[in-house]
């Protein structure tokens, strides 16, 4: 009997071990939609970044954008975009600082991967013959990203700034004026 008791007590301390333990395994992905904008002239942008905890201070991240031309016609100078836009995919890893009571988190990210640049202009003057301009590249695209997260719960707000220092000839100069990233958005906590 006793030794029937003994079994009975090992096997409900060990499940409740194993209970604990599966609980604090369970990992949290975060996807964080925003929008913002970049450059000179201003172009709004449309990004997801995945955010996936390695523990309480590092996280990998993943963050896709696209940024794009609105409303480009420049009359006064003749000038006609057909098309002028950006994607960018990057991949990094985050370390994070948490303020008062878990409510907000800084996130500073080292990000690094490629953007796909592409446009199309039309110089379109009475006097002059009309001439065209196009291109796409794609080129390396590594930055550092600040994000500041408010919010304790499933879902919290997000602000980020991005500073590329990419394409390194312009760097700095070219980064401040053209590249820089502003984006304001939600984050979304998904469990596994």
């Amino acid at each position: 009997m006793r030794l029937l008791l003994l079994i009975c007590l090992f096997t409900c301390i060990g499940v409740k071990l194993h209970a604990q333990d599966t609980i604090r395994k369970k990992r949290v992905l975060e996807i964080k939609p925003a929008i913002g904008a970049t450059g000179s002239p201003i172009k709004p942008t449309v990004s997801v970044m995945v955010l996936h905890p390695l523990n309480l201070r590092f996280s990998a991240v993943s963050h896709s954008m696209i940024s794009f031309l609105l409303f480009a016609n420049n009359s006064e100078q003749y000038i006609k975009t057909h098309y002028n836009y950006s994607l960018s995919q990057k991949l990094g890893i985050g370390y994070s600082l948490y303020g008062k009571k878990g409510k907000s988190r800084h996130t500073l990210l080292a990000l690094g991967g490629i953007r796909h640049v592409a446009f199309k202009e039309t110089l379109n003057h009475p006097d002059l013959d009309e001439v065209s301009i196009s291109t796409h590249s794609t080129v390396a695209d590594y930055g550092l990203m600040y994000e500041l997260s408010v919010g304790k719960k499933r879902y919290t707000f997000d602000t980020r700034l991005y500073l590329p220092f990419s394409p390194i000839q312009y760097y700095p100069q070219g980064t401040l004026t053209n590249l820089i990233y502003l984006e304001v958005g939600i984050g979304i906590r998904l469990y596994k």
